[in-house]
């Protein structure tokens, strides 16, 4: 295959619909575009069984910055379509920390690893090393964001740092700062004490 044909399947564009929170491309040229080569999107079967994949809201923003996925407002190609800013805009209605996670997802996926989404419970990504096949190995890093004005109960990350001591991963708490630029703390071991417990 020549350089130039390699230069145009980069530049394939796939058609999205919105399904609230989510971006379902049923094209099969996704899984080979978006999956299998950079795991983005999960592979999901329609009603008919027929395999499709889904976007979460920062894997799609990730392709619209790329320019490889093309969405209309609504799902109807006679309005405008969405740039980045606009979907953006839509997601956020779902997440009002959306841009600030964003930063981190795309900082961790420049820095090369597989980035996939989390657990939930403010665990926002399971991160893999360089060079992983994710549907083999094991997540290397749980990666947990904090935002300024968002304060963190201690007993929320022992919780948190219990989860991942127990599938012997590596917790990362994550913030951004007030440049944008993403920030990493390694939290070894946490545990919160009872003192209830331990007074007699």
């Amino acid at each position: 295959m020549t350089e130039e044909s390699n230069e145009k399947t980069e530049k394939i564009q796939l058609e999205g619909i919105i399904k609230e929170d989510k971006i379902i491309v049923s094209d099969k040229r996704g899984i080979e575009e978006f999956y299998r080569p950079s795991y983005i999107g999960t592979i999901e079967q329609d009603s008919q069984e027929q395999d499709i994949l889904v976007f979460d809201a920062m894997e799609v923003l990730l392709l619209i910055e790329r320019h490889r996925i093309l969405v209309w407002e609504d799902n109807d190609k006679s309005k405008q379509l969405y740039d980045f800013e606009g979907l953006l805009t839509y997601f956020t209605k779902f997440d009002n920390r959306l841009w600030h996670k964003y930063i981190i997802y795309m900082d961790l996926r420049k820095r090369g690893y597989i980035v996939r989404m989390g657990y939930g419970n403010g665990i926002e990504f399971r991160v893999f090393k360089r060079g992983a096949d994710f549907e083999k190995d094991t997540a290397q890093f749980l990666i947990f964001p904090v935002f300024e004005g968002d304060p963190i109960e201690l007993r929320d990350l022992d919780k948190i740092s219990r989860v991942a001591l127990s599938s012997r991963k590596d917790l990362i708490v994550a913030t951004v700062d007030r440049l944008s630029k993403p920030i990493y703390y390694s939290v070894k071991k946490f545990q919160l004490s009872n003192k209830e417990e331990n007074s007699e």
